[in-house]
């Protein structure tokens, strides 16, 4: 599983716990090797489910995602390291992936220090490890909007501007909303991303309409509970205004619909792909 020579270079610490492989970026420290064999001890004893742990308490900090793969064509697909048949891979894999690709364009977002998985006595993936640095000192935007609800309007334009950050690298974040963005609490520093497990790496042809979920999920996924809808789309046009290119008229349509419907994780898909949503 993943022997191309990009990964090799960049992740050649290879560290064993039972039937759990880690590649890493460096050795870790004796503190990091025992918060990292704990957190597998514990979840083989207690079979735990998708679960994120920071291990702060490491000499270099780290964050693990861990995902399971609940199903069996899954778990094949990630031994083998082959996509489904829509060309896409399986969520894990796609986060990987993105995660090394934004990180090699220069996103604001934490870096990754590792990956890894767990077989089963078949050699088939059981789940699936994402090892990155933990933001310490950071909280993320819902934290900040609790703490300072008085300042929403600032929060939400500057989250505009890392949206618009992302854009200039290609990079397209489909779950986009403040609990994937980090701020540092004491500075002025430039806000994170995190999580890419849907995004994608690439230009779309569906611009307009792309922007016009990412802008619409943002609201329905928590800020509405912070401001109205009519000065939410104040910033917006405020914000869509300065981009010359844009189809006012595409991106209405899409941004409408986001603003009030659930839109699942393949539905959005289809947005950036095709430019259409088909919701509910």
């Amino acid at each position: 599983m993943f022997c191309n020579k990009t990964l090799q270079s960049e992740y050649p610490i290879v560290c064993a716990f039972g039937n759990t492989t880690l590649h890493l970026s460096e050795a870790p420290s004796i503190q990091a090797r025992q918060a990292l064999e704990q957190l597998i001890k514990k979840r083989r004893a207690r079979k735990l489910t998708r679960a994120s742990a920071p291990l702060s308490y490491c000499e270099t900090p780290l964050f693990a995602k861990v995902q399971p793969l609940d199903t069996f064509k899954a778990k094949v697909r990630v031994s083998l390291n082959k996509p489904q048949r829509n060309g896409r891979f399986d969520w894990p894999l796609e986060e990987l992936m993105n995660c090394l690709e934004a990180q090699r364009r220069g996103v604001e977002m934490p870096p990754l220090k590792g990956y890894g998985y767990t077989r089963s006595r078949l050699g088939l993936t059981e789940e699936f490890f994402l090892l990155t640095h933990l933001l310490e000192g950071h909280i993320d935007g819902a934290e900040c909007i609790r703490r300072n609800p008085e300042n929403i309007e600032a929060f939400i334009l500057d989250a505009f501007q890392l949206l618009s950050s992302l854009a200039s690298k290609n990079i397209t974040h489909m779950d986009f909303w403040v609990g994937n963005i980090m701020l540092p609490e004491q500075t002025q520093r430039p806000l994170k991303a995190i999580d890419f497990e849907n995004c994608f790496a690439g230009p779309t042809a569906h611009a307009s309409e792309t922007l016009g979920f990412q802008l619409g999920f943002f609201y329905r996924r928590d800020i509405y509970k912070f401001i109205t809808e009519a000065a939410y789309d104040r910033l917006v046009d405020q914000y869509i205004g300065a981009l010359p290119d844009l189809s006012k008229d595409k991106f209405e349509t899409v941004y409408q619909l986001s603003k009030h419907e659930y839109v699942g994780r393949k539905q959005r898909r289809e947005v950036f792909l095709t430019g259409r949503l088909i919701v509910g």
